[in-house]
């Protein structure tokens, strides 16, 4: 399976994953509400510009199975809310087509070293009507550690109880370079780690099947 994305091709069965794409996978727990879901991310630089602060990497990840409600950004080497801004990395809450809030780091360096490799998480949880989403245990050459600070965690209001409706294929499909991405060798999530209310932890490598799901209510 192939994707194009801003006229990159990824190969699914190559960046993404490394077997066969679209097979469900259910998992189920003693507890099937989730109240906490990760996504363990690496992105390998090639040969940045440091001028144009290029490549530029846009995350996306919602609670759910789509974008029409809320869901949040994580810009890597430039900020875009509410003005654009080289370097450094910015969390953004989106609802719908619309920006409503934005945080950014107080890293602002941009990208300078060829083969780079960088790694982090993003944390999605839900507790007592609230909705949390942050940036943890990042390591880079360019930045340093990051993360696991205010500056890149943002919480809003919600309704949801569970995310139970989160899917990765949302955070696989919209997850982009979203400039240069000839100065990327690859963008590959490489863990998925979901919590539910009991206390269990679960994972699934890659693989990620885009049909996965983390249990009903």
């Amino acid at each position: 399976m192939t994707r194009r994305f801003n006229g990159w091709l990824w190969a699914a069965s190559a960046v993404l994953c490394t077997g066969t794409v679209g097979v469900g996978v259910p998992v189920l727990a003693e507890s099937s509400r989730v109240v906490s879901v990760e996504e363990h991310w690496e992105l390998q630089v090639a040969d940045p510009d440091l001028g144009r602060s290029a490549p530029q990497t846009t995350m996306v990840m919602s609670p759910t199975s789509d974008l029409s409600g809320k869901h949040f950004l994580f810009t890597l080497n430039h900020w875009s809310a509410p003005d654009y801004a080289a370097g450094g990395m910015e969390i953004q809450l989106w609802d719908g087509d619309g920006a409503t809030q934005a945080t950014a780091s107080n890293k602002f360096a941009a990208f300078a070293n060829s083969n780079e490799t960088v790694t982090w998480t993003q944390r999605m949880s839900v507790h007592d009507g609230v909705l949390k989403f942050e940036v943890a245990d990042g390591h880079s050459q360019t930045w340093g550690e990051f993360g696991g600070t205010e500056d890149l965690a943002m919480e809003t209001p919600t309704d949801l109880t569970a995310l139970n409706s989160y899917h990765p294929s949302v955070s696989l499909n919209e997850s982009q370079v979203s400039y240069a991405e000839n100065r990327v060798h690859s963008l590959t999530l490489k863990k998925l780690v979901w919590v539910t209310e009991d206390g269990q932890v679960h994972e699934q490598d890659a693989p990620i099947p885009l049909d996965i799901t983390l249990g009903g209510e």
